[in-house]
């Protein structure tokens, strides 16, 4: 089993692992910017609504996101190293660990959601709508949580085919289902914002059952009654060594989201519509450098648990190379026909006015995102987090949400003046990832001599 495993890692692809990630990611945004005009056909608050609920969702969702990368990397790393039992059982672990968290945030969105939103200073006008779509998408967390957890332990096996799959059928679903709710369409009732939140449920739901399927299959043995009795400390030491450093990041990051949030709700329905509907389509070029950022991270823990060293510093610069000229021409593209996007989902020209110009930041923005996010993906897999965490909370506060505050409000520059912020914040830790991967801190120094030997003719091969 092994020498199986290790020549699975040898032969790993960047692209190969890429393109379904990819793929997946683009049809999750084109059905996203369907399902978002299908909303908008409720008017522009009810955009702003789903945008307001989905955004603070996200945010807490990154929690989970971030902690599952932990036991993410654990799985690929054991993977990697021809050791798929320990993987099941890591996989085990985390779901039981989601579980739980899953159900605590489940009770705070079903009692809570009324209080978030009046917490962020949500429009009058919005507020209604959106306490309806957070309660019934969030009192169901669970089931998102648990849908995400599974797909992201999927790829870190090296199938990221199966996951681009399930994202297909769920978001199909969800589109039929949406159109079915929101014009009283296919023998459903006509129910409006609840209507989609029932819709969200439902599409999620089948993927978790297919996924959890899936995984399961993914291991020699399926999953034994012994891998969901009590902690593996071995294991769990493992996971924690990533995950409390990310738990700490995603905590602050899930927050600082919601509070820059609040600072866009405070300048006016306008200027949120105009962000949410950002949002949406800058998500176009940020697929490529999220899926390549993805790919490195699963390709370099695996290489890192198969001691191939030198492969594994390789990767994220790869990735770059790859991904920020084509995030860079998608970002161009998307201003270039700005415009006429926005004018698929409203007809305001003041919130297309106030839209245009965030746009245009993105033409940098994007790039610097995209060698942010694979060289951190690396550092967190070959056990950097604490770095990556440590830079990550400063950058969030000082700049991001600090720069929302000083540039969007104080200095009076509006929704520009927030990811102004945010562009500050991309530049502080791309400077700082660059320069820590670069050290190649945890990556064997005499690995460079091996290879230096082999050259040399000593037989021995990095």
């Amino acid at each position: 089993m092994p020498t199986t495993a290790r020549k699975d890692v040898a032969a790993l692809s960047l692209f190969a692992l890429a393109w379904p990630i990819a793929i997946e990611t683009l049809l999750q945004f084109l059905m996203g910017t369907v399902d978002s005009l299908m909303v908008s056909r409720l008017g522009d608050n009810a955009v702003s609504a789903v945008g307001l609920s989905n955004q603070v969702l996200q945010s807490i969702m990154t929690i989970f996101v971030l902690i599952n990368g932990g036991a993410g990397i654990v799985i690929a790393r054991h993977w990697g190293a021809g050791s798929p039992d320990i993987a099941r059982r890591a996989s085990a672990l985390a779901l039981k660990a989601g579980m739980i968290g899953g159900a605590v945030l489940s009770l705070l969105f079903a009692f809570g959601s009324g209080g978030i939103v009046h917490l962020m200073q949500t429009p009058s006008e919005v507020a209604p709508d959106a306490i309806a779509y957070m309660t019934i998408v969030g009192s169901c967390v669970i089931i998102t949580e648990l849908n995400m957890m599974t797909t992201s332990m999927i790829r870190s096996t090296g199938n990221t085919r199966a996951p681009m799959l399930i994202a297909i059928g769920m978001n199909a679903v969800h589109l039929i289902l949406n159109y079915g709710f929101i014009f009283g369409a296919l023998g459903l009732p006509k129910l409006g914002i609840v209507g989609i939140g029932i819709s969200t449920i439902v599409s999620r739901l089948l993927a978790l059952l297919v996924s959890l399927w899936v995984l399961s299959g993914a291991f020699q043995q399926r999953f034994q009654r012994s891998d969901w009795r009590g902690f593996d400390r071995s294991i769990l030491k493992e996971m924690m060594a990533i995950g409390l450093p990310n738990l700490g990041t995603a905590a602050s990051w899930g927050y600082s989201q919601i509070v820059q949030l609040s600072i866009v709700s405070s300048l006016g329905a306008i200027s949120l519509a105009a962000y949410t509907y950002t949002n949406v389509i800058q998500q176009l070029p940020w697929l490529i450098g999220s899926a390549l950022g993805m790919a490195a991270q699963i390709q370099c823990s695996q290489l890192y648990g198969g001691k191939h060293y030198d492969a594994a510093y390789r990767s994220p610069y790869r990735a770059v190379t790859a991904g920020i000229p084509i995030a860079f021409g998608l970002a161009a593209l998307v201003y270039g026909f700005g415009g006429e996007a926005l004018g698929w989902f409203t007809s305001d020209a003041d919130v297309i006015a106030k839209a245009l110009p965030l746009l245009l930041m993105c033409l940098i923005w994007q790039p610097m995102r995209t060698w942010t996010y694979a060289i951190t993906q690396t550092l967190n897999a070959v056990g950097e987090a604490k770095f990556v965490a440590f830079n990550t909370v400063i950058g969030m506060w000082l700049f991001a949400t600090g720069g929302a505050y000083v540039f969007g409000v104080l200095a009076g520059w509006g929704i520009v003046g927030v990811l102004a912020g945010l562009m500050i914040d991309e530049l502080y830790r791309a400077v700082l990832v660059g320069w820590r991967w670069r050290s190649r801190r945890r990556l064997p120094k005499e690995q460079i001599g091996l290879r230096t030997v082999a050259m040399n003719g000593g037989g021995i091969t990095g």
